[in-house]
């Protein structure tokens, strides 16, 4: 083998890979390290301009990299800068380490391949996350390619309980995207809410002693409280109770019916209560039981209100079969094309005489209309404005149709073939995406009372913090599939990140340049050389850390804009290592000292680009990085401002020992928990 190949073992196992995945830390990254070191073969990659400076190539020379990777098995930009610029960093942070693999080595092989970022072709990651998986959403857009509008909504939580993680979940994600959107200029209508009727809250209500609208009142407060606690800004926060809201349920009955779409019947069925619905049999275990309640189902004999289904049965399916981004992740489409064959094509149920809680069905008050078709139009009712009629044509003229509905995998065939067909049947265009999410667990095992494993999101909040929690459960758990929770992931990865690698870097420069800086400058004013500053390996990341940022949260891959925006936190770590500024500001020459401080205000513009490209998942971490640095009060933040700037930064001058904007969280008092 020569030296120009990384070791094929590496990649069959896969141990770079993971190891050089940001989440993993520094105790996977010294694992690699060793094992690369005990071949004494150096990593390949290509290079900035300055040979010292790892950096992760857009594609790698195939020339120089075993077939395993020419092959595309294990591509490393999915290992990301960051990663290998740690490992670089672990590398060289022993004696023993020096020796096999010194700075000297990296800069000849680096001499070897060097290139510049212009020159390198864009690629597209590879893995999960890939763009087949999550295909970027359809928004309007203006001449610039900026989305101009935004509506998204997660589910109407059922109102029979107080919010719990599973509930967080899917508002945390949509807030992201939310105030992603927002920062790119875009109108955005995000939508929360409850739905409050149902013979299961009815039943809920007389146990508690109350009438159902005071229970669902108290629920509702809870619910918009978790939210304030996770900083989660909707615009609107949904009832199925309000009159506005009856009156659009009415008038979408109304058209189904004129359309010959709703008629009356007997029906007989398996019925779960906690689903509000009859149950198919792939629906329930054996014995009835419903699969999600472990609860043995009712048999009902009734006579109610059923929607023709069947008569858009074939809509349904030509339509995700023509939209493949219609469900997201696309993985998800193959289920709902199976729920879609024609053997199982049939009508629904869209009434209940077993109740009196919920909407009288127009001319018959012996039944009330069933929970989901009241439910579902609360996504309609949600964008009328205080003054406007309650109609279906006063909804389509405020934005509909959404762009974005965000949902659990429990409730897809709702939301995938349920309504659009009453959409269809009241002549009103279709949501451009459902995108759904997977289920949480607490250490492997599905989160239950009776094990006594249930995360409470509101103490969740309280011990850790809004920003902890939004960044772990929405950029390090993949959106479409099943993610874990345990305190012991949830600390480390946390740690690891948010404290240890930006909350570091940012105090690092601060620390350093209020020492020695008098008066704020721009690193123009002290460069010898405008090219050194161009090509500055922080500056090269930062113009690549915006378009991949912003690619990742539009294909709803939140975990990857994570990745490549910690690339950039990576970069200037990396450079900080390399420069070492305090040596050169201690006992360096006046003009050591002066590069030394230019190579600070470089980092701190990197950093403060990173704040900016975070800010959808921890605003508050963001804001402090900001106020720090001096730019606070600079109003609302804009996608712009992730833009290279050559201002000087006020905050870097000469002031008060700095804050840290990231406290560590201590492990201890969690283990086993």
């Amino acid at each position: 083998m020569s030296n120009a190949e990384v070791p094929c073992s590496a990649w069959k196992n896969g141990i770079l890979h993971r190891a050089a995945t940001p989440f993993l830390g520094l105790g996977a990254l010294g694992a690699c390290k060793k094992m690369l070191l005990s071949q004494r073969q150096p990593v390949v990659t290509q290079w900035s301009l300055e040979p010292a400076l790892l950096r992760v190539p857009r594609r790698p020379s195939s020339t120089l990299l075993p077939k395993v990777w020419r092959t595309g098995q294990t591509p490393l930009r999915e290992a990301g800068l960051m990663g290998l610029s740690l490992l670089c960093f672990k590398c060289r942070s022993s004696a023993s380490s020096k020796q096999a693999y010194g700075l000297a080595r990296v800069r000849a092989h680096a001499t070897a391949v060097s290139t510049t970022a212009d020159t390198l072709p864009d690629v597209a990651p590879e893995g999960r996350g890939s763009s087949e998986k999550h295909p970027q959403l359809q928004l309007k857009r203006d001449g610039a390619g900026n989305p101009e509008k935004l509506m998204i909504t997660t589910p109407l939580f059922y109102a029979n309980g107080s919010p719990h993680i599973g509930s967080a979940y899917p508002a945390i994600a949509s807030d992201v995207l939310s105030r992603y959107a927002k920062l790119r200029g875009a109108e955005v209508h995000y939508v929360t809410g409850m739905d409050e009727h149902g013979e299961k809250i009815a039943q809920t209500a007389a146990d508690s002693h109350k009438t159902p609208q005071e229970l669902v009142d108290g629920f509702a407060e809870e619910f918009q409280e978790l939210w304030h606690l996770l900083d989660v800004e909707a615009n609107h926060f949904a009832r199925t109770t309000p009159e506005k809201h009856k009156a659009i349920v009415r008038e979408m009955w109304q058209r189904c019916l004129q359309n010959g779409d709703i008629y009356k019947k007997d029906y007989t069925g398996w019925y779960c209560v906690g689903c509000e619905a009859y149950l198919d049999k792939d629906e329930m275990l054996e014995g009835h039981v419903c699969k999600i309640h472990q609860k043995k189902c009712l048999q009902r004999s009734e006579e109610n209100y059923f929607f023709r289904l069947s008569r858009y049965w074939d809509d349904i399916r030509r339509h995700v079969e023509s939209n493949p981004d219609f469900i997201l992740p696309t993985s998800r489409r193959s289920q709902i094309l199976v729920w879609l064959e024609e053997d199982n094509k049939r009508d629904f149920s869209i009434s209940r005489a077993s109740t009196s809680w919920g909407i009288p069905v127009p001319d018959d008050d012996s039944q009330v209309i069933y929970v989901w078709f009241d439910a579902l139009l609360g996504y309609l009712s949600s964008l009328l404005k205080p003054d406007d009629p309650a109609t279906l044509d006063m909804v389509l003229s405020r934005g509909w149709p959404a762009e974005v509905h965000m949902i659990g995998k429990d409730i897809m065939r709702f939301h995938a073939i349920y309504w659009p067909a009453m959409l269809m049947s009241a002549g009103l265009p279709l949501p451009k995406h459902i995108c759904t999410h997977g289920f949480l667990t607490k250490d492997g095992l599905k989160m239950g009372k009776s094990l006594g494993n249930v995360v409470e999101p509101v103490p969740l909040v309280q011990s850790f913090g809004a920003d902890a929690v939004r960044f772990f459960f929405a950029g390090c758990l993949a959106f479409g599939e099943d993610g874990d929770f345990s305190y012991e992931t949830f600390i480390k990865r946390v740690n690891s990140n948010l404290a240890n690698e930006l909350g570091n870097l940012v105090h690092r420069i601060l620390t350093l340049s209020r020492k020695n800086l008098e008066k704020a400058c721009s690193p123009q004013d002290l460069a010898t050389s405008s090219t050194s500053l161009d090509n500055h390996p922080v500056r090269l990341a930062a113009r690549r850390a915006s378009e991949e940022v912003a690619r990742h949260y539009e294909q709803l891959d939140i975990p990857k804009a994570m990745v490549a925006a910690f690339e950039l936190v990576g970069a200037g770590n990396l450079r900080m290592t390399q420069v070492e500024p305090w040596a050169k500001l201690k006992k360096g020459t006046d003009e050591e000292k002066k590069e030394a401080v230019c190579e600070l205000l470089m980092m701190a513009e990197g950093a403060r680009i990173c704040a900016v490209l975070l800010s959808p998942v921890t605003p508050q971490l963001s804001q402090k990085i900001l106020e720090e640095f001096g730019l606070g009060s600079e109003g609302d933040l804009s996608w712009s401002q992730t833009a290279w700037s050559w201002d000087a930064i006020p905050g870097l001058a000469a002031g008060p020992k700095p804050t840290p904007v990231f406290q560590r969280i201590d492990l201890e008092p969690w283990k086993g928990k």
